[in-house]
This record gives structure tokens, C-alpha cells and sequence, in this order.
């Protein structure tokens, strides 16, 4: 590595004068001065390189960002596609079991239709036995329940209770029931 004769070593910027003449990129100055505007022209780029360091942290989590929304927007648009084909779906099955629905009516109603019309040209007719059997037999007025029992089934049992509060009907008698038993024989 060759030295620039311009640039002086570091020996001669340790034990050089502050007060010689050197070139700089400000020209040529004092060695005091030229350090002194390295040193603020170093705390200068230091902010700037924070300055592009933050702007650049900014900028990638814009980014990050975008991309975040990006990808959520696509999920969404993802799930929209699949909820709409799903209700397509939907709804062409039911409108296929609306028209098999309709087509069951249509039929159901041109059966009944077909049924009506034959009831029309041939009417059913009573067998001519059943109006002879209602012509012999009367129907019956409906009695109490105890004249319906056959006659064995009559036998003990109470008249019915009237439901006329002042009813001077005999009442059953009354069996009462022991009040305690005793198993133990002491």
C-alpha cells in the first residue's frame, strides 16, 4: 500500500502543531480547525445516519404492513369465493326441490282430480243389508252407565252420584284403616 503524500500520517497528526497549515476538503486551513469541522461534520452524518436508519425502519414496516393487508384482503376474498359458491349450490338445490315439489302437486292434484271425477260417474251406494238392519233396529237412547252393565256386574254396586248439591243418595260406607300394625310380639 502506497501513501498519498497529501494525507498526513497519523504520527504527524499526534505531534504536528495545531496551528500548521493543512489541506483539508474545506480548503487549506489550521489543523485545529480542520479537526474540529471532521469532528462536527462526523456528529452531523451520525444524525443523518440515523435519520436514514429510522426512515428506512419506517419504510420496511409499511411494508410489512402492506403485505399483512395484502394478505388478509386475499383470505377474505378467499372465503367470500367459497361462501358464494356454497350459496349457489344452495340455491340451485332448492330450486330443484321446488320444481320436484310442484311437479309431486301437479300430480297429487291431477290424482285427486282422476278420483273425483270417477266418484262423479259411478256415486258408491250403501249394500242394500245395512238400510234394512237400520230399518229393523232403531237406535237406542243412551241411558245411565249401570243400565249398559250386564246384569252380573250390576250387583253391588252404588248408584251413581247425582251432581246435585241437595242429593239424598245413600253414601258408601266408610272402612277406616287400622292406625298402626305391630309385627313384634313382645
Amino acid at each position: 500500500m502506497t501513501h498519498d503524500p497529501r494525507i498526513p500520517t497519523f504520527e504527524e497528526v499526534m505531534n504536528g502543531s495545531p496551528f500548521d497549515i493543512v489541506d483539508s476538503p474545506w480548503g487549506h486551513i489550521e489543523r485545529w480547525r480542520a479537526s474540529t469541522l471532521a469532528t462536527g461534520t462526523m456528529g452531523a452524518l451520525k444524525n443523518v445516519y440515523d435519520i436514514v436508519r429510522d426512515d428506512t425502519a419506517a419504510a420496511t414496516a409499511r411494508a410489512d404492513a402492506e403485505q399483512a393487508r395484502v394478505a388478509l384482503l386475499k383470505d377474505v376474498h378467499k372465503k367470500l369465493d367459497e361462501l358464494s359458491a356454497r350459496c349457489d349450490a344452495q340455491a340451485s338445490e332448492l330450486a330443484v326441490f321446488k320444481a320436484e315439489a310442484r311437479k309431486r302437486a301437479d300430480e297429487a292434484a291431477e290424482e285427486e282430480e282422476e278420483r273425483r271425477r270417477a266418484l262423479e260417474e259411478d256415486p258408491l251406494e250403501d249394500p242394500p243389508d245395512i238400510a234394512e238392519y237400520q230399518a229393523r233396529n232403531p237406535p237406542s237412547e243412551i241411558g245411565d252407565d249401570q243400565g249398559i252393565l250386564p246384569n252380573e256386574l250390576q250387583e253391588g254396586v252404588p248408584p251413581a252420584p247425582s251432581n246435585h248439591p241437595n242429593s239424598e243418595l245413600p253414601k258408601p260406607p266408610v272402612v277406616s284403616q287400622p292406625i298402626s300394625v305391630s309385627l313384634n310380639k313382645e
